[in-house]
């Protein structure tokens, strides 16, 4: 496991959430489909099934990597799908946070390295990425819920 709690991992990155389109999924399904810029991803919700909406979302997309790659900077960022819930990605990094990295693949992804980050890596580095599935996705919410259900309001009724 790479973060402590759903909740902490979200309270940390909750600024690196990524602005994408929820589709409607098959109900019972742990795999939403997100647009994210111009890809469709199939990201694993780690959030609850409760906050996952058709439309507008911000979501954290994390995935998990064996190892990342320091790589020459190319003239822009980029975001592959590699199959069902994985991608390749290449871009600058934002942020380090211990295993963990903030990079900009022309959406924010906040990776999580099973093993430990190259010498030398800083913000400012280029890297490149191949997750392992499934990539993980945290629903952010204004109000800072993060999956447990709420009491239905009576607007929630109609």
């Amino acid at each position: 496991m790479l973060e402590d709690s759903t909740e902490m991992f979200v309270a940390r990155w909750r600024s690196a959430a990524a602005q994408v389109e929820l589709f409607a999924r098959t109900e019972g399904s742990p795999l939403l489909e997100a647009r994210a810029g111009e890809i469709v991803l199939q990201l694993f919700e780690r959030s609850g099934p409760y906050l996952s909406r058709p439309g507008p979302a911000r979501v954290i997309i994390n995935p998990t990597v064996e190892s990342v790659e320091l790589t020459e900077a190319l003239p822009k960022p980029s975001l592959e799908v590699a199959g069902v819930s994985r991608i390749d990605a290449v871009g600058p990094v934002l942020e380090l946070d211990g295993n963990h990295l903030l990079l900009d693949a022309g959406v924010p992804l906040v990776v999580g390295s099973s093993s430990p980050l190259p010498p030398g890596l800083s913000a400012g580095s280029w890297v490149r990425i191949s997750s392992i599935a499934p990539v993980h996705a945290f629903v952010v919410t204004e109000d800072g819920r993060t999956g447990r259900r709420r009491e239905q309001s009576a607007d929630d009724a109609l």
